[in-house]
């Protein structure tokens, strides 16, 4: 087994891993990156089929907060395009501003309401939009310490189901679990602080992996290295710290040296790396009681002319499974071969505690389209369905907002970054790329980098 010294050792090429990566090289640590698969970036990557640029996960990119915060700090290319965010309610499309969406969509329920009498019961005036962002504000000075669910603390102001239907749309598009599971006190975390996930938003041209490949780019312009096809087996501990990480190439091993070990792989794969008994019985029985994987449901469509005129993306009210959807090459004509158009939708699994029926909620998914999309029997098919169940390999996150571990480990020079170690408020991509930002932070205070 060949031995290599480098300052940090990061597992995995995630948004979390790379940025917390990308961060260190800049700042003088000779970093290495390993990655398992491939092709960089993990959940932020990019795939082909029948040359169709597939998202591996993640399709919308923040703009103006975490995500374009490190690519900035680090001088690598960050470029998206614009994509306005809507809701489609009963067959329309309403545009949501930047800021003040709750209030606006609430404006939008009054707005149906008014003109058109469709809507499944009254939104009554005590119900109305300045009572209900009161009641945000109350909740947010709050915070909530009890686990009551979004959609029951919204009942206790609104029955009405075009309401709770709106907010489900949100919350599943935020944060991937259904407003009957996620704690309210999540929800007001995230509005609060603007969460990441609810400000401008873009979408990657020629694909995610381009602007995963753009900060590899900045890794090895300050001295650093990132493998793929480099999958991590061991991380070596001794004396209650990370000495090494063992590292499969191909058929030779490489034990690489580091004052510090970034995984990026969730919580529960950084232990099984470890072993759990190197970590104690407190840190274990927190994680095996708090993390809980969220199951993703998706459908990718083909089609020889475009399903919609949307050049956004689009929150859908009121359906069976479908929360999002998204006419990617309206936005970025170069993830669709000449002449074809690609749309995806999204949802959750009606439980996204149990095992799904994959059957089932793709069935669900594909009867949305139809509804949705009145040309996809027609011009449309299905090239890709995503079905992840919740101890998949690749999850939509490591963990429910608010059952997050710490960025620390009980291993003084181990750390985990992405969706399994939120801060409080925050989701998604952004929340991977503040992690990063938080432990490089850390890793810069407590370690120095090895000069030469």
């Amino acid at each position: 087994m060949s031995l290599e010294k480098y300052d940090v050792v990061v597992i995995g090429s995630g948004m979390g891993g790379l940025s917390s990566g990308a961060l260190l090289a800049h700042t003088g640590y000779k970093t290495l990156i390993v990655e398992k698969d491939d092709r960089v970036g993990g959940r932020f990557s990019t795939e082909e089929v029948e040359g169709f640029k597939l998202p591996s996960c993640s399709i919308l990119i923040e703009t103006g907060g975490s995500i374009e915060r490190v690519f900035r700090e680090v001088d690598a290319d960050f470029k998206v395009n614009p994509a306005p965010m809507y809701y489609w309610i009963e067959g329309k499309y309403y545009e949501l501003p930047t800021k003040g969406r709750v209030r606006a969509l609430l404006g939008i329920l009054g707005n149906i309401e008014a003109e058109r009498a469709k809507i499944t019961g009254r939104i009554a005036k005590e119900i109305a939009v300045e009572k209900v962002m009161g009641a945000f504000r109350r909740g947010v000075m709050e915070r909530l310490t009890s686990r009551i669910s979004f959609r029951d603390w919204l009942r206790q102001y609104t029955d009405n189901e075009k309401v709770l239907d709106v907010f489900q749309a949100l919350i599943v598009t935020i944060h991937a679990v259904n407003s009957w599971e996620l704690p309210a006190s999540e929800f007001f975390a995230f509005a609060a602080g603007g969460g990441g996930g609810i400000g401008a938003h873009g979408v990657a041209p020629r694909g995610n992996i381009i602007l995963a490949e753009s900060l590899v780019g900045r890794v090895r312009a300050k001295g650093g290295e990132v493998w793929t096809n480099a999958l991590a087996k061991q991380i070596k501990v001794t004396g209650g710290k990370a000495k090494s990480v063992v590292v499969e190439r191909g058929a030779t091993e490489v034990e690489v040296e580091a004052q510090v070990v970034i995984s990026n792989t969730g919580p529960r794969k950084t232990v099984e790396l470890v072993g759990a008994e190197k970590f104690g019985e407190k840190y274990i029985k927190e994680m095996n009681e708090r993390l809980r994987p969220i199951p993703i449901i998706g459908i990718f469509i083909a089609s020889d002319r475009p399903l919609t005129d949307l050049m956004g993306v689009a929150m859908v009210v009121g359906l069976r499974r479908t929360c999002f959807l998204m006419p990617m090459s309206n936005i970025c004509p170069e993830l669709a071969p000449p002449g074809k158009h690609l749309t995806a939708t999204w949802g959750a699994p009606l439980s996204c505690l149990d095992y799904m029926n994959v059957d089932e909620e793709i069935g669900a998914l594909i009867e949305d389209a139809r509804d949705l999309f009145p040309d996809f029997g027609k011009y449309g098919r299905i090239i890709k369905t995503v079905a992840h169940q919740k101890d998949d390999e690749h999850p939509a996150y490591h963990t429910w907002p608010g059952w997050d571990l710490p960025q620390k480990t009980p291993i003084v020079n181990l750390f985990n970054v992405g969706d399994g170690v939120k801060p409080s408020g925050m989701t998604g991509l952004p929340s991977c790329a503040e992690t990063g930002r938080i432990v490089a932070e850390e890793v810069k205070k407590r370690f120095k980098p090895q000069r030469k």
